[in-house]
Order: structure tokens, then C-alpha cells, then sequence
């Protein structure tokens, strides 16, 4: 597919541009400063590289909630909201240079976006050394650890979190004896004792764990040993390439065994389809973090983004949640001072409150002395004193018939 999309019955998975309106068209602004009284606030997403569809429905989310506040009179007395996008290129190195032209040049007061973890662990340092808040659409664990200063907070499930949804997987299509087969890296290598914890808990066992290195010429011996003792499912944590090699030695060897991977690898927004065809993909499910498709807040943002009823955007609404909440916390601690409005953002965002998921009524609300609870397009939004999000969710698919169908949720 080369739309950035899928239709999975009645639901549309977007990653890109695919039936988004013109508003979200490829490219940047050009590089400007803020007007004086602007509140300034920074993105870097991809728009190029491997990860580059998903840049445009987060661009475009974000410039929906900024023009909404804008036209509703602003922040902090009328300022308006003016948004810096960059590039990551899918690189670290184009991250860690699109941060410091945001800092230095246009003065934000956040640094969002970061849809990969190699990019947001490199900007890390630069963005807190300058005292601006972080914010994350990433998996990595390392991004919240050591002392980020109550600066970052990540709006994704984190790597770990990957582990138990995986294992609830499993309890859902029945497997107790299971195995893990992982390639050596560190946001996946977090999933795998968490899942094994998540399965002991609900009377499963893992039999082995087999791990491989990327970009391996074959991945026959480690697909044997792990699919060779019949387990009833054997959990593969790949990223797209080393899926399809290890999914047609699966098919080629008629192992039997199910199959539950991840959508970083198993579906990679149509490309693992592609890539190896309907025969050799029946029959796997796969998993990803995705929005609270079924609440209010959600139809209302896919309407807002003028798609179809039932769209399922995995990664535009935290762009749209980053804003919204920078802009919330902003006021409530009335300032655009980073080290200061962030310790309002549990304030705004976390129980207890009054439930709110309009970003305008929520800014009203706080100007009225409310105690607000807000509830964003992409998550709950509630945080930890890490900054992780907590209760999200993902979207579970069977690739049946040559597509991607629902299979359900699990948190």
C-alpha cells in the first residue's frame, strides 16, 4: 500500500496522508521567530526516512488544536499559539539539529513530536540543558529514567508496557505454553521479562527465549528452535525487515504454531503485507498502542480531522495532546515558562477533576478556578512521576484474507 493506510472492517489505520484533507500537505513552515507575544512551540516529526508517513496526520493534528485555541482567543490573556515544525528524518543527528534550531532560534518553550526513540534519547540532553519541557510519542524506557528534571513526558506506551499487553494477547486465543523469539535491542529486549511476568500471572508458561541479532543473512536456526518444540504461540518481537525474512522460514518450515507479533513489524503500516503476501501472513496477529478509539474524545478529534467515521489514527493524537497540554498547563500556571507550567501539567491533566476533553471548555474552566481532569484525543493523558502515561491501550489485529482486520483491545 502507498497511501499510508488500510481499511480493517469499517476502521481506517492512518499513519500518513492517505484520505486526510489538503490541510495536511508534506512539508515545514519556513523557518521563523516568534512574534513578539507568541507563545512559541516546537515539534520535530518525520516527514522523510523510514518513519516518514507518519508525519503529515501529526502535523496536521497539532495545527488543528493551535488554530482552535488561536480562534478561541488564545493563552494567558490573548497570546496566541504559533508552532515550529521540523524534520527528523528519521535520524538522531537530524534530531538533535532540529532541537537546537527550535531552542535557539525560535525560542520554544517545548520540544514535542519525537515519534522514534533514537531521535528523542539524542535531543534529550540538548532540551534539558536549555530547562524546556520534552514531550514523546516514543517507546524507549531509558527516555523517562535518570533525572529529566519533571521535563519530559512521554504520550506512548513505554517499551515494557508492550510485554503484559502481549501476554494478554496470548490468554485471548488461548495459548499457555509459549515461546519468545526477539531481536537484541533495547526497546524490544524491555518487553520480554514483563511479558514473561504478565504470563505467569495468568497461568501461562514461556519455554525458551530465543534472541537474534538485526540484519542477520538467515534467521532459519533461531525460527527453528524457537517454532521446533510446538509451542501453541510463539511471541515474535521483530521490526519490519528481520519480520519478513523470520515470517517466510516460518511458512517455509510448516510450523504450525500461532503467531503474535508487533505492528512495528507485522504490519509497519502495510509494508510487511506487501512485502510477503497474503499465504505466508495469514493468520498473525499483531499489536500496537493506539488511541481510546470508543470514547467521545476520540470521534471527535477523527471529525475535527475531517476522516471517516471509525478512522483509527495511531500516533496523530498525541501530537494533538502534546499541544493541548502544554497550552492547559500554561495557564493554569500563567506562564509560558517551561520549568514552571510543568509542574502544572498533573494538575490539569490528572485525577481528581472534572472530566474535560475540549480543549477551549478546559481552558475556561481553569480561568474559572476548576479543578480539571483532562482526557486528550491519543490517551487518558494521566501521568507517573516519571512522566510515563498510564493507562494506554492497543489495538489488536488479525491479518486474515490478505488484510488487517480488528481483533480487539487490550490495556
Amino acid at each position: 500500500m502507498n497511501d499510508g493506510k488500510f481499511v480493517v472492517d469499517r476502521r481506517t489505520v492512518l499513519a500518513g496522508v492517505g484520505s486526510l484533507p489538503l490541510v495536511a500537505a508534506l512539508g515545514r513552515p519556513a523557518i521563523a521567530q516568534s512574534a513578539a507575544g507568541d507563545v512559541p512551540i516546537g515539534l520535530v516529526l518525520p516527514f522523510s526516512g523510514a518513519t516518514g508517513a507518519y508525519g503529515p496526520a501529526m502535523k496536521q493534528a497539532a495545527e488543528l488544536v493551535a488554530s482552535k485555541v488561536n480562534e478561541a482567543g488564545g493563552v494567558m490573556g490573548g497570546r496566541k499559539i504559533r508552532l515550529f515544525i521540523e524534520d527528523s528524518e528519521t535520524s538522531a543527528t537530524a534530531s538533535v539539529a532540529a532541537s537546537k534550531k527550535l531552542l535557539e532560534v525560535n525560542k520554544v518553550e517545548m520540544v514535542g513530536g519525537f515519534w522514534g526513540s533514537p531521535e528523542a534519547l539524542a535531543a534529550k540532553p540538548v532540551i534539558l540543558a536549555a530547562n524546556k519541557v520534552q514531550m514523546l510519542s516514543c517507546a524507549a524506557n531509558a527516555v523517562t529514567e535518570g533525572d529529566t528534571k519533571g521535563l519530559i513526558y512521554r504520550l506512548q506506551a513505554k517499551s515494557s508496557q508492550w510485554g503484559p499487553a502481549g501476554a494478554k494477547v496470548m490468554e485471548k486465543i488461548g495459548a499457555k505454553k509459549v515461546t519468545v523469539l526477539a531481536q537484541q535491542n533495547p526497546f524490544i529486549v524491555a518487553m520480554v521479562e514483563p511479558f514473561k511476568a504478565e504470563m505467569k500471572k495468568i497461568g501461562g508458561e514461556v519455554l525458551d527465549v530465543v534472541m537474534y541479532n538485526p540484519d542477520q543473512a538467515s534467521y532459519r536456526a533461531e525460527v527453528e528452535k524457537a517454532f521446533g518444540p510446538e509451542p501453541d504461540a510463539v511471541f515474535v518481537l521483530p521490526l519490519l525487515t528481520d519480520m519478513v525474512s523470520i515470517s517466510k522460514e516460518i511458512f517455509r518450515g510448516g510450523f504450525t504454531s500461532k503467531v503474535v507479533s508487533l505492528g512495528t513489524g507485522a504490519d509497519a503500516e502495510g509494508k510487511f503485507l506487501q512485502a510477503v503476501g497474503p499465504e505466508v501472513a495469514e493468520g498473525i496477529y499483531h499489536l500496537q498502542p493506539a488511541p481510546p478509539i470508543d470514547s467521545p474524545s476520540y470521534a471527535r478529534f477523527v471529525k475535527a480531522m475531517g476522516a471517516p467515521e471509525g478512522t483509527v489514527f495511531l500516533f496523530a493524537g498525541n501530537a494533538w495532546d502534546q499541544v493541548s497540554i502544554a497550552v492547559l498547563a500554561m495557564e493554569h500556571a500563567k506562564t509560558q515558562e517551561a520549568a514552571v507550567w510543568t509542574k502544572s501539567v498533573r494538575e490539569v491533566c490528572n485525577p481528581p477533576g472534572e472530566a474535560v476533553d475540549d480543549i477551549v471548555e478546559a481552558l475556561k474552566m481553569i480561568r474559572a478556578g476548576t479543578k480539571i481532569n483532562f482526557n486528550g484525543a491519543g490517551c487518558t493523558c494521566d501521568f507517573d512521576e516519571k512522566g510515563d502515561s498510564l493507562n494506554r491501550s492497543f489495538y489488536v489485529q488479525l491479518i486474515k484474507g490478505g488484510k488487517n482486520t480488528p481483533f480487539g483491545v487490550v490495556s
